[in-house]
């Protein structure tokens, strides 16, 4: 079975860099559409942090965290930043925020926070109900 044109145009990779903040506190980063669900979430480091304790932060959407504990700290440049996910769906449009937890004085790093989304709303053309059905 061929992946149809309207089936490609449902997944996309939506991201942004964002600058850590060098105090606890939350940024937001990625623009998320309405009607849509998030399969995946993370972050790759563009400049590490440096001098604090320790700097974790989490990944949340609205008041739901979809990936916690990240570790900006101990992460060097290019590092790949995920944890365990749960998909999330939305109904109204939203952000993916980094929520920062960071002990001690540092400089910010940065970060390229990125998202798999599913666009529930793209159409279904007719020839493909009419395929579907006759299967």
């Amino acid at each position: 079975m061929a992946l149809s044109n309207t089936v490609a145009k449902l997944g996309r990779l939506v991201e942004d860099e964002v600058t850590l903040p060098t105090a606890s506190g939350t940024v937001q980063a990625v623009s998320l559409p309405a009607n849509c669900v998030v399969l995946a979430a993370g972050a790759v480091v563009t400049e590490a942090v440096a001098g604090s304790t320790a700097h974790a932060f989490d990944l949340s959407i609205g008041s739901a965290d979809v990936a916690t504990a990240l570790n900006a700290q101990t992460a060097s440049l290019g590092d790949i930043l995920v944890e365990a996910f749960v998909p999330q769906a939305i109904t109204a449009a939203d952000t993916l925020d980094v929520v920062s937890t960071v002990s001690g004085t540092g400089t910010a790093g940065k970060v390229r926070v990125w998202a798999m989304v599913l666009d529930m709303t793209a159409p279904i053309a007719a020839d493909e109900v009419d395929r579907d059905q006759l299967a």
